[in-house]
């Protein structure tokens, strides 16, 4: 490259620096017009085609540079990303998998592959880097986090002549990769104050027999939390549990076997209801006898799959109404699955343009825990129209019967979503998404209006639909207002408030409407409709 050459790519690269990717664009452009097989000045303008997320062009510059220089970790590093944003995870993890061939040193692409490779269920490799990675970098939290979840992901499916530990919900764990995982945990929380890995160690130690240990790290967690948050009661009563020992877990769940069946004497029940009551009692007593719940359940409440998956679709119906409180934390998308870092981002293109502005990536850790997976939630703030949440799930597989309750509701597929929300300062709440799987309406609730799109009408139709809602609400109240919470802990208590609300219409109609069990089950209304309203009947007994 000549010297007047090397001025302008001089000055393309001060435009990069500037952030003025677009202006570096036309020098760049200039001087591969001379310079067609510099894998340079291509790499730098795929830097600049992806910051104008002209990913294509990028794609087809980053493929030229690679050919020309096989060995540029960089540009495959830049290459695999592209591939994973374009769903395309087995292409990513190859191109990484050549990175590390080269710079097998390069920590930051172990570990981005070993998130790839854990993505894609190859647990034993994702370990084996994570070990490297630790290795050379013993200070990296996240790293001893991420083995410590896989470890401990693995404890959950021990092999046949596994040494076993059994919790009183009848799930069996691999005694050896529970003690790994939580050797991991305890040296992240370590090197990094982590309340969700606190937690963990707790649950683990109380798995493992260690219960004293256990009510030390529920008392660091509690020693964290304020006086007033909301999570507090939940964690205080794993941290109680695990004081009362080898008994503490059997008496929770022989107690919540109980309070289903509500406080309604022996006059005030058919004999339907009366059978049910003397076999769940039979069950809880069984379980404080040394039982798990399953064995319990299955000896004195035997069931056919039509009534079990009843029961299931019921429970599901009768949770809406009592809803934990999500007890967000700050959470950092990049140790969530591909998908749901995808749509986050694909959500926050689309409404900062809108005066949305990005507050901060959470994780709703109790509902984690209800849901049996974590989940990434993008939270936002709008000066005018109050909040917007972000985020995108799979079903876990919950076992057949599971399995056909999400399939009667529609709901055997990822739900990637926006729900915009704004409080008024009288306690009212408007809500915005799309309709998704949910069949659940709430237009004659007092307080809390949702209306839900199409679905596939996306992030940018949802947004607006909601600014149109507010500003009508507050052209029809004047002197009205938006409460617009800037910290995490604001919109947990909006969304307390909210789910509170709706608790209470739940309620007061008896937990579901005849329209809304039709929409629920569909074809299979006749088959399953009477079921359903007997087992939440049994379930919300006074």
């Amino acid at each position: 490259m000549c010297s007047d050459d090397q001025i302008v790519f001089d000055e393309a690269r001060q435009l990069i620096r500037d952030g003025d990717f677009a202006g570096a664009l036309i020098p760049l452009e200039a001087l591969i017009a001379v310079h067609p097989r510099s894998a340079a000045l291509r790499w730098h303008r795929s830097r600049c085609l992806r910051a104008l997320e002209r990913d294509a062009e990028a794609i087809a510059d980053l493929d030229t540079v690679i050919a020309l220089r096989p060995d540029y970790v960089p540009a495959l590093v830049a290459r695999a990303e592209l591939a994973e944003a374009d769903e395309a995870g087995e292409e990513a993890i190859g191109l990484l998998r050549r990175a590390l061939a080269i710079d097998a040193d390069d920590a930051d692409v172990g570990f981005r592959l070993s998130l790839l490779l854990a993505d894609h269920g190859a647990h034993d490799e994702a370990i084996a880097l994570l070990t490297r990675a630790i290795a050379s970098d013993p200070s990296r939290h996240e790293a001893w986090r991420l083995r410590a979840d896989l470890r401990h992901r693995l404890a959950a499916s021990p092999a046949d002549d596994a040494d076993v530990v059994s919790d009183p919900l009848g799930m069996r764990y691999d005694r050896a990769q529970l003690e790994a995982a939580l050797a991991d945990y305890q040296a992240a929380v370590a090197i990094a104050d982590d309340l969700r890995v606190d937690l963990r160690i707790a649950d683990i130690a109380q798995r493992l027999g260690r219960y004293e240990e256990a009510v030390v790290h529920g008392d660091a967690v509690l020693a964290r939390l304020a006086a007033d948050d909301p999570v507090r009661s939940h964690v205080q009563e794993l941290r109680d549990r695990a004081a009362a020992g080898p008994d503490g877990e059997r008496e929770h769940y022989a107690r919540m076997i109980e309070a289903a069946l509500g406080d309604a004497t022996g006059a005030d029940r058919d004999l339907h209801e009366d059978m049910a009551n003397a076999a769940l009692r039979s069950a809880a007593d069984h379980i404080r006898r040394g039982a798990d719940v399953s064995s319990a359940l299955e000896t004195f409440v035997p069931e056919s799959a039509e009534d079990a998956s009843a029961a299931y679709i019921a429970h599901q119906i009768h949770n809406l109404a009592h809803e934990p409180p999500p007890g967000l934390e700050p959470a950092v998308a990049s140790e969530f699955p591909g998908y749901q870092q995808r749509h986050l981002a694909a959500v926050r293109r689309t409404i900062e343009p809108l005066g949305y502005v990005h507050l901060t990536d959470a994780e709703a850790r109790n509902l984690g825990q209800t849901l049996g997976q974590r989940v990434v939630i993008g939270l936002y703030v709008h000066p005018q129209y109050g909040t917007a949440a972000a985020y995108a799930m799979r079903p876990k597989w919950p076992g057949l019967l599971g399995f056909l309750a999400l399939f009667l509701s529609g709901k055997w597929r990822a739900q990637r979503m926006l729900e915009c929300v704004s409080r008024f300062a009288d306690g009212t709440f408007l809500s915005t998404r799309e309709a998704g799987a949910d069949v659940f309406e709430y237009d004659a609730a007092e307080s809390f209006h949702l209306e839900k799109l199409a679905d596939g009408s996306g992030p940018r139709a949802v947004a607006e639909r909601h600014a149109v809602r507010v500003r009508e609400r507050l052209a029809d109240l004047p002197g009205s207002a938006v409460d617009v919470p800037t910290t995490l802990d604001g919109i947990e208590g909006q969304w307390i408030e909210s789910n509170q609300l709706k608790a209470e219409y739940r309620r007061s109609i008896d937990y579901v409407t005849d329209a809304e069990l039709r929409g629920l089950l569909g074809r299979h209304y006749d088959r399953y409709a009477e079921k359903v309203r007997a087992r939440l009947a049994l379930m919300t007994a006074e």
